[in-house]
């Protein structure tokens, strides 16, 4: 029969054994390592798809302005896609330039035309003064037919008072083509299913400016 002090020593050993043991210990690195891996990898796949979000807004926007740039004329038409010179066609290339992104679901786009009016608010024609004068909003078009409720929010962020950045040269007779794009985007889509309280939808916002090659076609 052992005694009392026996059987301390005995639990003594017994725990010894037990804290020294590494058995199990694989067990308990992979419940705490895996779960941070995963999450790590769900960030960079987060911070990837939002950056391919912004580059479809950017493509979106360069690629359209640049198409209104090289106009020689535009029909403001919202509905007819047969003639490549109408709205309708310029709203149906910008959704199709953002995908796989649903713009006309999540998104708009306004495109907004500036020049140097006369008294009776025509645009001016160009001359050799160079002096620097105020470019005024002759007019501003987006697709009426995207009626998604995210759009309301999305109002056109150019300044009536100062449409062009302050560094933007603009000159008697000068004109200006202004395409902006939004789209309401979730930069964590998989990530907010583990995690409580991530932000939500968040608006990408593009502007990009452009001189038309041929001003007379937007008057």
């Amino acid at each position: 029969m052992m005694t009392n002090s026996e059987t301390v020593r005995s639990i003594c050993r017994k725990l010894n054994r037990m804290l020294r043991s590494d058995r199990g210990s694989v067990s308990i690195e992979f419940v705490l390592i895996v779960p941070m891996m995963m999450i790590v990898l769900l960030g960079f796949t987060e911070v990837y798809m939002y950056m391919r979000a912004v580059s479809a807004v950017d493509r979106t926007a360069f690629t359209l302005a640049n198409t209104i740039g090289q106009m020689t004329s535009i029909i403001a038409d919202n509905n007819d896609t047969t003639d490549a010179n109408s709205y309708a066609s310029l709203w149906r290339d910008a959704a199709l330039l953002a995908a796989p992104y649903q713009l006309q679901a999540n998104g708009m786009v306004y495109v907004t035309f500036l020049c140097d009016p006369d008294s009776s608010s025509k645009c001016k024609d160009m001359d050799n003064s160079m002096t620097a004068v105020t470019p005024k909003i002759r007019w501003t078009a987006s697709p009426t037919s995207w009626t998604n409720s995210k759009s309301t929010g999305m109002a056109s962020k150019i300044s009536s008072t100062s449409p062009l950045p302050a560094s933007w040269p603009f000159r008697t007779g000068d004109s200006a083509i202004i395409v902006e794009v939004f789209l309401s985007y979730n930069p964590f889509t998989m990530t907010s299913n583990l995690i409580s309280g991530l932000p939500g939808q968040q608006t990408v916002y593009r502007r990009v400016y452009v001189r038309p090659r041929a001003p007379r076609a937007f008057y």
